[in-house]
């Protein structure tokens, strides 16, 4: 079939080798040869606590180690006490590194440097109560410690503000709504005994999981601290999409499971949790907003038993402790299920816990400091049928009310995460049948991602595909096909193909205008690609043409001081200038100004822009009195704004020194934001 049909490579392929699937991973640096047989004995009951481990008998490759991993990481160390404090103190502060234990047998240790650094939570003085005390220190840290994972919906923003969000909230619908594919679960299982290779422990976890797992049971799993719930955190930590649809399977069994178990009453819950400064600063400023949680979250009906984690918890600078209090109604008509957790064959565990589904929203109320520095948070439950959040997620469903599933690739793409969308749109070809339109679809949105890239023989075989598709699939109006004749122009138009271009264009231009009031922007944005051929092309009055047409079709459907219009108003006077005609070269250039003055501050680069163009248009009309007056308001604020070497402060310099030389084919450049050179 057609390249984008191109089967996926192989699981193990998607994967880094030796990559640690889970959240904690451990390190032991120890003096004694790793190869002895006593080591090899104590490396299989540490894995035995944490699976991913490294063994080091050097400090400086050890450090260098340290300091290469992920931010992210959550790295447990372990050393002996012949490390001295200066090892300690060049990695303590590093936010990979979560822990620390000290093997000393004969606890001949000087304790005076110890309580400097709190990461240091024991010293040991055998390999039994170490290892018993990461256990036991993992148990708790889990609920505490495990990072939140959140994103903000901010009522006010527009809506390109708040991706994120939706980003989120629609990767999970399509987890959620998507038939798993027939052998994920094997593939996770497959992919699972590599990463546990020689871990008999975690293998006979998974054999039982392979033997016993049900849809009925997936929430005793995914409380338990076993490889499925580290590894699913993981995932989604790291927005592992490969690794996330490998447990759609399991996502789908706990949310029918929660919908089961629904709880009857509105209740009121704790979770205490541990937060960095950013994410402290965020909630703070977030009150009265929408917080979408990305992890499962496991409150507690008890706020003393919640408050009890903080007593293992690592307080720093950076590091805040929270207590979110949440009232939850279930009566809500599409929040997120959430139950109360039976837990009475774990003698470890409360019994009076709740489980919210992942991707709950709540509503964030308030935020306050107690007097024990503990920082309380306020939140409600909510759901995305707010009036705030319905009108901006029903743009990505279909007419029946589902979410669409093309719209996480739509998502991805606008957060200019094109390898992940292009993933994505490979795996849903292969999970659509055969004659499904959306397979077009997908086609055109790799063409434009190939297309982004650079590589335009795959674009093109892209496009041309998505094209063929749809010829089969779609009525011969459909509004798809200017899409595909709109990507196709720009195609043609990079590789400097102008007469393939202009006819792309214009069929594209043709199909829309059969509904011009839902497609004017599209109509107007085909109209300015083919005026910036014909100017490219020198064909000045077909560009104007172009342009013209633009402005009457802006002005009908905008706001009169919108900022595309001022835009399209300086293509008009850029036309204008080539055409010799200043007069309406400069009423142009004055209207774009005036409409940009609304919307800048005076000392801004795109008003520099303007005023250093109409200075030209001065100059070419030879009054050069007011062509020198607005070159000087540009080079104040350029010079300002932009280093020395900025291409516009160059060419506003050599325009003042040589005012009586007629600048015909100079012109200033935007600048973009963030732009230094």
């Amino acid at each position: 079939m057609g390249s984008c049909y191109s089967a996926n490579k192989s699981l193990r392929a998607t994967f880094i080798e030796n990559e640690n699937l889970e959240v904690f991973s451990l390190i032991w640096l120890d003096n004694v040869d790793k190869k002895s047989q006593k080591s090899n004995s104590i490396q299989r009951r540490l894995r035995a606590t944490i699976n991913y481990l490294k063994v080091f008998i050097n400090e400086t490759e050890c450090e260098r180690y340290i300091k290469q991993m992920p931010q992210d990481e959550n790295i447990v160390l372990v050393i002996n006490d012949q490390i001295g404090q200066m090892f300690i103190s060049n990695i303590h502060d590093l936010p990979q590194l979560f822990s620390i234990y000290i093997y000393s047998p004969s606890k001949n240790i000087d304790q005076s440097w110890i309580n400097q650094f709190n990461k240091i939570k024991s010293i040991c003085v055998d390999y039994n109560e170490l290892t018993n005390q990461i256990k036991v220190d993992q148990r708790r840290y889990m609920l505490s410690k495990d990072e939140l994972l959140f994103d903000i919906f901010h009522i006010n923003q527009p809506s390109n503000g708040n991706k994120r969000f939706l980003y989120s909230q629609i990767l999970i619908d399509v987890l959620l709504e998507t038939d798993p594919a027939s052998n994920d679960a094997a593939d996770l299982l497959s992919l699972c005994r590599q990463q546990y290779k020689g871990n008999k422990v975690e293998l006979d976890l998974l054999r039982k999981f392979d033997e016993s797992y049900s849809s009925e049971n997936a929430i005793s799993w995914l409380i338990q601290d076993t490889f499925i719930s580290q590894i699913f955190n993981k995932a989604l930590r790291r927005e592992n999409l490969d690794l996330m649809f490998l447990f759609r399977f399991f996502l789908q069994d706990i949310h029918q499971e929660l919908t089961q178990s629904q709880h009857v009453y509105s209740i009121k819950v704790y979770r205490h949790q541990q937060i960095s400064d950013t994410q402290l600063e965020l909630l703070k400023n977030s009150v009265g907003q929408f917080i979408s949680i990305n992890n499962f979250l496991v409150a507690n009906m008890d706020r003393q038993s919640a408050l009890s984690f903080e007593k293992v918890s690592v307080t720093t600078n950076s590091i805040h402790s929270i207590l979110f209090e949440i009232t939850a109604n279930p009566h809500l008509n599409k929040s997120k299920p959430f139950a109360v957790i039976d837990k009475q064959d774990d003698a470890h565990q409360d019994s009076n816990e709740v489980l919210f589904m992942l991707g709950s929203i709540f509503q964030l109320n308030s935020i306050r400091q107690d007097e024990n520095n503990t920082w309380i948070i306020e939140m409600t439950l909510s759901d995305k049928t707010n009036k705030y959040l319905k009108s901006v997620y029903n743009n990505y469903k279909n007419e029946d009310g589902d979410i669409n599933l093309l719209s996480l690739g739509y998502i991805l793409q606008e957060l200019n995460k094109s390898d992940e969308a292009e993933k994505y749109y490979r795996r849903l070809i292969t999970e659509f049948s055969d004659d499904d339109e959306r397979i077009g679809y997908c086609c055109l949105n790799l063409g434009n991602i190939a297309f982004i890239k650079k590589n335009y023989e795959a674009s093109y075989e892209l496009l041309s595909k998505a094209l063929q598709i749809s010829i089969q699939t779609l009525e011969p109006d459909d509004m798809f096909f200017a899409q595909i004749y709109n990507s196709i122009g720009h195609l043609h138009h990079a590789k400097q193909e102008s007469k393939l271009a202009i006819e792309s264009y214009k069929n594209a231009i043709s199909i829309w205008k059969q509904s011009i009031d839902e497609n004017y922007f599209n109509i107007a944005e085909c109209k300015n690609n083919l005026g910036i051929i014909y100017k490219e092309e020198h064909d000045y009055e077909k560009a104007l043409e172009c342009f013209q047409m633009i402005l009457v079709i802006l002005e009908k459907y905008l706001s009169h001081d919108h900022l595309d219009l001022s835009k399209t108003h300086c293509n008009i006077a850029s036309i204008y200038r080539q055409l010799e005609e200043y007069e309406a070269a400069l009423q142009h250039y004055n209207a774009a100004l005036d409409i940009l003055q609304k919307h800048y501050p005076t000392k801004s680069s795109e008003l520099a822009k303007v005023m250093g163009n109409i200075g030209i248009i001065f100059a070419l009309k030879d009054d050069r009195q007011k062509a020198l007056s607005y070159y000087e308001k540009t080079a104040e604020v350029y010079r300002e704004i932009l280093p020395p070497t900025h291409i516009n402060n160059i060419k506003i310099d050599q325009l003042i020194q040589n005012a009586s030389v007629l600048p015909r084919e100079l012109s200033f450049v935007v600048v973009e934001p963030g732009q230094s050179t």
